[in-house]
């Protein structure tokens, strides 16, 4: 039996929730014995002495990651300037081996910040400290070999959030013949994830997404939008009302829909998942929210300024389809989203047969870094 103290932000972001759940599956997969798992999520846990005894005396590896948890969130009053929340003197305390699974770079692209002083110094401790060190993309790499981190101790490896298995999940108000279209909305921390006056900006990207979506069906039939929130208490939904208004009743949030989903947990990621493959296409504006559908096979979109989005597009060859805002507010207006639409639906079976080379390929770079990693116990 090999036991991982497994930390991650485990709570409220079905994304990460997804990570979590393929996370696991993929570790138990091609592990050389039985896994036991004690999670830890991240965002709610100081690492202080007791804990870190526990986690010595019971466990045979401290993994930690995946997710973006390169990031400084302010109401998690890390000692680490990052979401591993362990100060640098008992970060030394750590007897077990310790390894960095896919975390990411997280910074959002108008968040002048980025992060705070401290963070990279304590990222390059955790370096130095750890058997392997991962991150989820090549862009996350060239960030932290920016700040300082050794670049030829850097494994660059899948996030695990693709290997999700989806459950059967019943889709409600489901129209038979319409082309369903995936959309979610990151409704967190706008004022960094778009242009100032960020409020007009956004409001202009979400009606170029609504004529998008009203000459897309023009031109291919009857579509049925689903909007599709990660996070709880109805960050993503907040700009559900202007959707709506612009697309009556084409378009259906599962958070209304399908309550019975919500919150997000562990137990139902595998239904978000099944949403996703069933998709004929996804729009999404969160990391996840491409990472999950790819994995399911879906064509994605990325939309939105956050650069993991197109960290993440890049690494799978999927660059070409990203809806970007990080020029231009409105991502190119009404004619550039719709002729994506089109391109990307024509296309479908040709970027479907990518996808799953890709994830091929994807499945097998993990495969050889969890042999790497249960070498290293």
């Amino acid at each position: 039996m090999i036991r991982i103290a497994h930390v991650g932000a485990w709570s409220r972001n079905y994304g990460d929730l997804a990570l979590q759940n393929g996370q696991m599956r993929v570790l138990v997969e091609d592990a050389p014995d039985n896994l036991e798992f004690l999670p830890i999520f991240c965002q709610q846990t100081s690492f202080h002495a007791d804990l870190i005894e526990y986690i010595n005396d019971t466990c045979d590896l401290l993994l930690v990651g995946g997710g973006g948890l390169v990031f400084h969130r302010p109401e998690d009053s890390s000692k680490s300037g990052w979401q591993f929340n362990i100060a640098l003197e008992d970060l030394q305390r750590i007897r077990i081996p310790l390894a960095t699974y896919a975390i990411g770079y997280n910074a959002f692209h108008f968040d002048a910040l980025k992060l705070v002083s401290g963070a990279m110094d304590h990222l390059k401790a955790t370096q130095t400290k750890a058997a392997l060190f991962s991150v989820r993309n090549e862009g996350s790499k060239a960030a932290l070999v920016r700040g300082g981190l050794a670049s030829e101790r850097i494994d660059v490896i899948p996030d695990p959030g693709m290997y999700i298995k989806p459950h059967a999940f019943t889709l409600p108000q489901k129209k038979t013949g319409a082309i369903k279209i995936g959309l979610n909305w990151a409704g967190d921390r706008p004022h960094f994830r778009f242009a100032e006056p960020w409020e007009a900006n956004r409001t202009a990207l979400i009606k170029s997404l609504c004529d998008a979506f009203l000459k897309f069906e023009r031109e291919n039939g009857p579509v049925q939008i689903y909007f599709i929130p990660h996070l709880v208490d109805r960050i993503d939904s907040d700009v559900w009302p202007e959707f709506q208004k612009h697309l009556g009743d084409r378009a259906v949030n599962l958070e209304d829909a399908a309550p019975h989903i919500y919150p997000p947990s562990f137990a139902q990621s595998s239904f978000l998942a099944d949403t996703y493959r069933q998709m004929d296409m996804v729009i999404g504006m969160r990391g996840h929210a491409n990472i999950v559908p790819f994995g399911q096979g879906v064509p994605t979109i990325g939309l939105g300024s956050h650069d993991k989005v197109g960290f993440f597009l890049k690494e799978v060859g999927l660059d070409s389809y990203w809806l970007s805002t990080q020029d231009q507010p409105d991502a190119g207006g009404l004619t550039a989203i719709a002729d994506l639409l089109n391109r990307v639906y024509t296309n479908r079976e040709t970027i479907r047969a990518g996808i799953s080379e890709a994830y091929s390929k994807c499945r097998e770079t993990t495969r050889q870094f969890h042999r790497r990693l249960f070498e290293s116990l």
